[in-house]
């Protein structure tokens, strides 16, 4: 084959990997994401402004100790619109195609000729889309807890009481964490996989027990399912379909195995 005809080829490939989505489309959504929350708490702003102003008519020192406090309370009020606007959004996207686990082939051509695969990957990339956004306001804010709201609303996760995540990378959909789970800064979870730039997508769940602690730099990835009262050493890596050995609840390595490493020593 001559180099014409390989440029020819290279050009066809990468042509039908190509697609075309509406750029439009997500600049609304986050748009709208952003302004509804925000035009609703100006408004109770200006109303509050109001009624202390011209109701209570308290004084300049008064006035000034207490706004600090009311944009703080603002800040809260709009972070919850902004996680139930979003929510709201994703369970009308849900309704046209709900999520699923699975193997997918990662054919672009399937989404720009609506198929039932596109019609999957398609709406997964605007949940993932979605998503981001508030994952990364409320982690960032003064009340990073929400990010276990967000997660619950939004991404269809299971998420227990008291799980705390320490700036890691939270995964974004299909995840179920048990009570008391703690995971420190810079571990990731991710349910989903790409073998390579376009082949399949691999969509698994990750069950994590109670009282599991992943330490710092721990990677769980999809499909994997981690007994009660694990503990994940530094550098863990935790495969796709990863399950523990019975009895054992310490781990440390790449693939993760069961560590000598106990408390007492």
């Amino acid at each position: 084959m001559t180099p014409k005809n390989n440029e020819i080829q290279d050009d066809f490939r990468e042509e039908e990997h190509l697609v075309e989505f509406k750029v439009w489309y997500f600049f609304i959504i986050s748009l709208a994401c952003f302004l509804v929350p925000f035009y609703i708490c100006l408004a109770l702003f200006l109303t509050f402004y109001f009624f202390i102003n011209y109701v209570l008519a308290l004084g300049l020192q008064l006035q000034f100790f207490l706004f600090p406090v009311v944009l703080f309370f603002l800040y809260y009020i709009y972070l919850i619109l902004l996680i139930e606007l979003v929510a709201l959004w994703t369970m009308k996207w849900n309704k046209k195609c709900p999520p699923q686990q699975g193997t997918f082939e990662r054919d672009f051509m399937a989404v720009k000729n609506k198929t039932e695969i596109g019609k999957i990957l398609n709406f997964y990339h605007k949940r993932g889309f979605i998503i981001k956004f508030p994952m990364w306001l409320t982690s960032k804010s003064p009340f990073p807890w929400l990010i276990n709201r967000t997660l619950r609303r939004i991404g269809h996760n299971k998420i227990a009481k008291n799980v705390i995540y320490c700036d890691a990378y939270a995964g974004l959909e299909f995840t179920d964490i048990g009570e008391n789970t703690f995971i420190y800064p810079t571990s990731v979870l991710s349910s989903h996989e790409v073998n390579s730039i376009f082949g399949n997508l691999n969509i698994l769940e990750i069950k994590i027990g109670k009282n599991n602690s992943l330490f710092p730099g721990t990677v769980v990835g999809p499909g994997a399912v981690s007994e009660d009262c694990n503990v994940f050493l530094p550098g863990s890596m935790i495969p796709k379909g990863w399950k523990g050995v019975y009895g054992c609840n310490y781990y440390r390595g790449a693939p993760a195995k069961p560590s000598e490493f106990r408390r007492d020593k």
